[in-house]
């Protein structure tokens, strides 16, 4: 009696060990599953993560694309709002051109001549890199007629040929780095040579560059170039200029300055 009721208790033992490693096993299998569940969510994840970062990166494209092509289309509209007010634009090499009545752009070579030259050409701000070897002839339609501009490099070698255009020119532009302090009396000496040539003919002095910190002032760049020797006979006007964001309008100084030269321009001829 005694020997069954000591089996019984030893089965029962049996029982629940047996109850005890199932659930052991039944605890390892749900973590196991838990680990996987949070490792393919941990994937999931990753994959969704990185599907938004390209899908960003594919919006940034296009968007890039876009803009790229709205500007494009817009470089391409302002062309054609041009076509009508820029005839020619020609960088020749040094060669006899016909004398006609032209408004001359001088000044020494980095000054900023071909930038403003063909910004007061298209209205928009264009910058100039390369130094004009040669001439740089510019035509431009206005209400009342035409304008032709000849610009003429302003390196040691081209100066010479100035002169032979002073005689027959409208009027002069000359155009000065302000902010380039050790040729300014270099810019001074050139200056008078031209006007000496040909006494009453008006003159328009950009004071460019005005945009740079170290720039002088134009009451400085008056001084400098000693403007108050131009002579009595001669109209003379001295702008502050500048050609900054490349393809923005040109600011409204040198939009006066335009005007007041289609006017002197009329009034000569």
């Amino acid at each position: 009696m005694e020997r069954g009721k000591v089996k019984k208790k030893e089965k029962g033992k049996e029982t629940e060990k047996e109850k005890i490693r199932e659930k052991g096993k039944e605890d390892k299998r749900k973590e196991l599953e838990q680990k996987i569940k949070e490792k393919e969510k941990e994937k999931q994840e990753k994959q969704e993560r990185s599907k938004r970062k390209e899908d960003k990166e594919k919006r940034t494209e296009l968007g890039k694309e876009t803009k790229k092509q709205k500007e494009q289309f817009k470089g391409q509209e302002e062309e054609e709002e041009n076509k009508d007010s820029i005839v020619t634009v020609t960088n020749t090499p040094l060669e006899p051109l016909e004398k006609n009545k032209q408004i001359l752009v001088l000044g020494l070579d980095g000054a900023g001549k071909t930038s403003v030259l063909h910004s007061l050409a298209s209205n928009r701000v264009q910058h100039s890199v390369a130094p004009t070897q040669g001439f740089n002839a510019v035509c431009i339609n206005t209400e009342d007629g035409q304008m032709e501009f000849l610009e003429i490099g302003g390196s040691e070698p081209f100066r010479s040929y100035s002169e032979t255009y002073l005689s027959n020119g409208l009027l002069l532009i000359f155009v000065v780095d302000s902010a380039d302090h050790r040729r300014l009396p270099e810019a001074k000496k050139y200056l008078h040579q031209l006007i000496s040539a040909n006494p009453v003919l008006p003159l328009v002095v950009f004071a460019n560059k005005q945009d740079l910190e170290t720039a002088y002032h134009i009451t400085d760049i008056h001084e400098a170039l000693a403007l108050s020797e131009v002579g009595n006979d001669r109209k003379m006007f001295l702008f502050g200029t500048h050609v900054t964001k490349n393809g923005s309008e040109i600011p409204s100084t040198m939009q006066d300055a335009k005007d007041l030269i289609a006017q002197l321009a009329a009034d000569v001829q």
